[in-house]
């Protein structure tokens, strides 16, 4: 196929631009149209989307940067994971701050440009290499809809297991990895570029470009900036003794970034050094240095690398051809990620590799290898048109999937707005008041839109100033004042209601794939339901001053037992907002 001329090119673009921003807006537009009326939340399909947001909103309010939002001290005088990845949330804050916009609505807002800006990162990539803007249109289609499949997440794996890790898109979750995530691919085409310039100082501009991205990428996201070292140096390796007439250029290149990121990375690791001390053991940070082959991209990857050598050996391809290379080096790169820890020692949630980057990267390799492949076929673009529109259809398939499961918790979220909002306006001006709200979903979504602090919610601990022991305690404080027993509890371990069984076992036993969680046996909840009964027979003053509580908010049509709760508070006649009603507590200590 004849390459179109690079100003008519970028309208091709215009097909996954539209198609990932129709998908992006989709579970949006499902909550504006709801039946109970708009209150102004944004459409959560990622679970911890809520903790993104809760920390822009307190950028928004103007707190510090190492504040902690779930706990609400305005510096917590540490690092912490939100903090030390700051560019993405300042990147949204600060323009929200300007125009006066929600954490809400910024990140409504927020969905609609990493939709473009994806789409558009990723076809100028596969455009730059193949020069064939069909195959850049559908191959960006099928990279960005087919990414969840690939991970085995989504809509196959509960077709196939009737659960799921991960659902929807998942390079669309705010901010992270959204924000950075085509800052990644931009990162790879101008290292391309790069690398495939005949004149030192163009190839010098864009490496100077692509260390600019780097440093962005550090301070954006971990599992970003770590993917784009291992493809950086597994790209330089395999061209430094593939590509034999450009290592001088190679090298030089690859020096001038690496000069970029060590300049990222002394203050990222001064950060690091200062981090909270228990945020090792809150972001499961293990130890070991086994290898990993089970990972459905990493597979992917080798597979694609197989097929990429046997066309070479069969003559349909050249090794020498700095394209197949970087097929290769986009296939190997998840080999890299998921066995780091053979040498390092160090293993940090690999999961999230899975669901955020390789299971493009080894899509991406499949797209452009297709291309090398078939350049010289010259196919109709009918074909190209029917692969974009199989895409587009498997992504609404993983759209409207996730879109029904999260639209029970959507409208949850959605609704607690106006009973937050009673409390968040009539708070003391010098003063956080301390909130309970019985249901995990409104307690989650408080600090996303409000400055005030839950006694408890599944993200407490996640900034890393709350101890796994602390965070227990707190949540023990919640259920008692909630009015649970220790059957309750029992009930809901044996269910395996995720964040009751985070918060007493730890999110690795709660989601195995985040960690090395083994499965919790009837020995242990019996154990534990002993522990929890024993705090609820010996609660005393000290344990309930330890916080005061302010106010609770409880379902209208469902109120809790106040047993507990009202021998230690007075409640007044109580507010009713929506779905919930609002007590202002006093306390009787």
């Amino acid at each position: 196929m004849d390459a179109a001329r690079p100003t008519k090119a970028w309208k091709y673009a215009l097909i996954p631009i539209v198609v990932m921003t129709i998908l992006a807006l989709y579970p949006q537009f499902t909550l504006w149209i709801g039946k109970d009326g708009w209150q102004g939340a944004y459409f959560v399909s990622n679970y911890d989307e809520v903790a993104y947001s809760a920390y822009v909103n307190s950028l928004i309010d103007g707190k510090p940067r190492r504040n902690d939002p779930f706990t609400g001290v305005d510096d917590a005088g540490q690092e912490s994971l939100y903090s030390i990845q700051f560019i993405p949330a300042y990147a949204i804050a600060l323009p929200a701050r300007l125009l006066g916009v929600s954490a809400s609505t910024a990140f409504i807002l927020l969905i609609v440009p990493t939709a473009i800006f994806s789409a558009l990162a990723l076809f100028w990539l596969i455009n730059a290499v193949t020069a064939n803007p069909w195959l850049g249109a559908s191959g960006t289609l099928v990279i960005l809809c087919f990414g969840t499949a690939a991970a085995f997440q989504g809509e196959l794996r509960f077709w196939v297991q009737g659960r799921v890790l991960v659902d929807f898109l998942p390079f669309l979750r705010r901010y992270q990895p959204g924000f950075a995530f085509p800052i990644f691919f931009l990162f790879c085409g101008l290292v391309w570029r790069g690398f495939s310039q005949t004149k030192l100082k163009r190839s010098l501009t864009y490496s100077v470009g692509a260390g600019i991205l780097f440093v962005v990428l550090v301070f954006s996201y971990f599992y970003l900036w770590t993917a784009a070292a291992a493809w950086l140096g597994c790209l330089t390796l395999l061209n430094l003794v593939w590509n034999a007439e450009n290592r001088p250029r190679i090298t030089t290149g690859s020096i001038l970034i690496a000069v970029f990121g060590a300049i990222a990375l002394a203050p990222y690791f001064i950060m690091l050094a200062n981090r909270a001390p228990l945020l090792d053991s809150v972001q499961l940070l293990t130890n070991s240095h086994m290898p990993e082959f089970a990972s459905p991209s990493l597979l992917i990857g080798l597979i694609v690398a197989a097929v990429t050598g046997f066309f070479s050996y069969r003559n349909i391809l050249s090794v020498r051809d700095p394209k197949v290379l970087l097929v290769i080096s986009f296939a190997l790169t998840p080999f890299i990620l998921f066995n780091q820890q053979v040498i390092t020692g160090r293993s940090l949630q690999p999961v999230h590799y899975e669901i955020f980057i390789a299971n493009y990267l080894v899509l991406l390799a499949i797209t452009l290898l297709t291309g090398m492949v078939v350049r010289s076929q010259t196919p109709r673009p009918t074909a190209f048109i029917y692969v974009a529109a199989l895409a587009a259809i498997w992504g609404m398939i993983e759209v409207t999937g996730s879109t029904g499961r999260n639209a029970v918790f959507a409208g949850i979220r959605d609704q607690s707005i106006p009973a937050i909002q009673i409390v968040d306006q009539n708070k003391a001006p010098d003063k956080t008041p301390v909130v309970l709200a019985t249901n995990f979903i409104t307690s989650d979504f408080i600090p996303s839109v409000s400055s005030i602090r839950p006694l408890w919610n599944p993200h407490t601990s996640s900034a890393g100033g709350v101890s796994i022991v602390e965070n227990k305690r707190l949540f023990y404080l919640y259920l008692y004042y909630s009015g649970f027993t220790g059957r309750d509890l029992d009930e809901a371990l044996r269910k395996n209601v995720f964040e009751v069984i985070a918060a007493i076992f730890g999110s690795e036993r709660a989601l195995p794939a985040l960690g090395q969680g083994n499965k919790i046996t009837a020995d242990e909840i019996k154990a534990e339901v002993n522990k929890y009964e024993t705090f609820v027979s010996s609660f005393n003053a000290d344990a309930a001053g330890n916080p005061i509580l302010d106010y609770i908010i409880v379902p209208e049509k469902a109120e809790p037992n106040y047993g507990n709760l009202d021998r230690w508070y007075q409640r007044d006649a109580g507010k009713s907002a929506g779905l919930f009603k609002v007590y202002k507590l006093t306390p009787k200590i």
